[in-house]
Parts: structure tokens; sequence; C-alpha cells
């Protein structure tokens, strides 16, 4: 199978035996002339953790990244094996699938993308996992040939998000802090109505919760606790439109917290 190679913004590191983000190598880099060793050699695939990765240096066109080196392999199940779903596949799919599949679908893959621990069956990171891709909650279906899938985008709420990321659907994921906000809208012939919006804060490195994106909920008023933390997971896209980052749900069911 031949696809576009892929980018990483997050890794598995050897040495601590967890999931890290690129931004501590990118703050290496910046402070040591461009060097990285701590790091290399020990930067696997964050989610079969068997591929090694490198680092690519940010440039005037480009954020830095990781990318897979030539030489090394994923595990056959892993979803950066797999070309990535189109729009249409992606929101077919979904909306073929019942409220309780959705959510089956999203606790699933928050179970995935939200654990820092060595996967099982990975010894050694060379092994095999005895999964099958269609196991694997990041990959859907492809309704054009059978037996085929391929990979929704993903991308973690804490990591950089500017409009460059495009307008693809993507699963959003990460550790938030969650408050609703209630609005004031008027329909098309002037009547008003109240509708709620789900605002998430995320970390940064100076451990500070700070504003991300707002999601439409319409009519529904989610009951949160401000002061907990919570990890969520949902299928939507980016929306640049207004002032501040919003997040719009392929479908009012393509969101999980817990």
């Amino acid at each position: 199978m031949t696809i576009k190679t892929k980018s990483f913004e997050e890794f598995f590191y050897i040495k601590t035996d967890n999931i890290c983000d690129i931004e501590i190598v990118s703050d290496y880099v910046d402070k040591h002339d461009g060097d990285y060793s701590p790091y290399k050699g020990f930067m696997l695939c964050p989610e079969c953790q068997k591929a090694e990765l490198n680092f690519v240096h940010k440039s005037s066109f480009r954020r830095a990244h990781l990318k897979k080196i030539p030489s090394a392999n994923h595990l056959e199940d892993c979803s950066y094996n797999f070309e990535y779903a189109s729009k249409k596949l992606v929101k077919e799919y979904v909306e073929i699938l019942s409220y309780n599949q959705v959510q089956d679908k999203l606790n699933a893959m928050m179970n995935m993308l939200c654990n820092n621990a060595p996967k099982d069956g990975v010894k050694g990171r060379i092994g095999t996992t005895g999964r099958e891709a269609k196991d694997n909650p990041i990959l859907i279906p492809d309704s054009k040939e059978a037996g085929k899938f391929k990979a929704i985008r993903r991308k973690k709420l804490a990591g950089w998000i500017d409009k460059s990321d495009g307008t693809d659907l993507h699963i959003f994921y990460g550790t938030v802090k969650l408050s609703v906000k209630e609005k004031n809208g008027k329909n098309s012939d002037g009547k008003e109505y109240l509708y709620y919006l789900l605002t998430l804060k995320t970390q940064n490195k100076d451990g500070e919760w700070k504003f991300r994106a707002s999601i439409y909920r319409g009519g529904k008023k989610d009951i949160m606790d401000e002061s907990r933390v919570y990890q969520i997971a949902m299928i939507g896209n980016l929306n640049f439109e207004g002032k501040w980052l919003r997040i719009d749900l392929i479908n009012k069911n393509a969101i999980q917290f817990r």
C-alpha cells in the first residue's frame, strides 16, 4: 500500500514509556542549536509504538513535526498505514450509525487516544497486537472497496491549531475543562431563541487552562462541573469564520466526554 507520508505531533518516548508532544522536542531543539540527540532513536509512532520517527525542523512555511523514517514499518493494524477518509465517506459512515453505536465508537477512540500507557502485546515494540484493522476505532470501512479501510484524521486539542489545518473532518480529542454558555439568537422570522455553547479549555506548558474552542450545542444544555478535568472525543471540523475558534460537529451525537 502506497500512501502519502503522514506527519505526527505526538510520539511514544521509549525512555519514559509514555506519549509526549512534539513541543518538548521543539523546545529542546530551540535551546540546543538544532540538536535533539536525547530524543533521536527513542521516538516511536504514538499509536502502534513500533515505527521509529524523526524530527523535522520548522521552516518559514511549515511547523515542526515528526515523520516516519523510511526503513521503519508500523504494525499492520495501525491507522497510519491507511489513506485518510474523505469528508463524504466519514459523513456517510457516521450517518448510518445509531446513537449508541456512535458513542461506542467515540469511547473506543478515547480509550485509544487518551491512554499514555504502553500498548498490550507490543513487547519490546517489535511484536504484533493480534488486532485486525476492523477493530481499530480510527479506521472506517471504504464504501468503494469491500474489506478495505480508511483512517479518520486526528487532532489533539492541546496541540497547535491554525488555518493551515483546514476544515477536513477530524477526531478531536484530549484532556479539557468544560463549561456551558447560554446565548440568545434570532431565527429568520426575527424570533428570539436560546442556544448553548460548550466551551473547551486546554492546559498549556505552564499548567494554565486557556480557552481553546467552542462547540455549538443547539438547545441541548450540557451539565458540566467547571472544576473537573474531562477526557473528550468528537468528530467534526474546524470553523474559523468567527472571532474565536469553533468546532462544528458532524452531527449532534458525535461527541463524548467523561
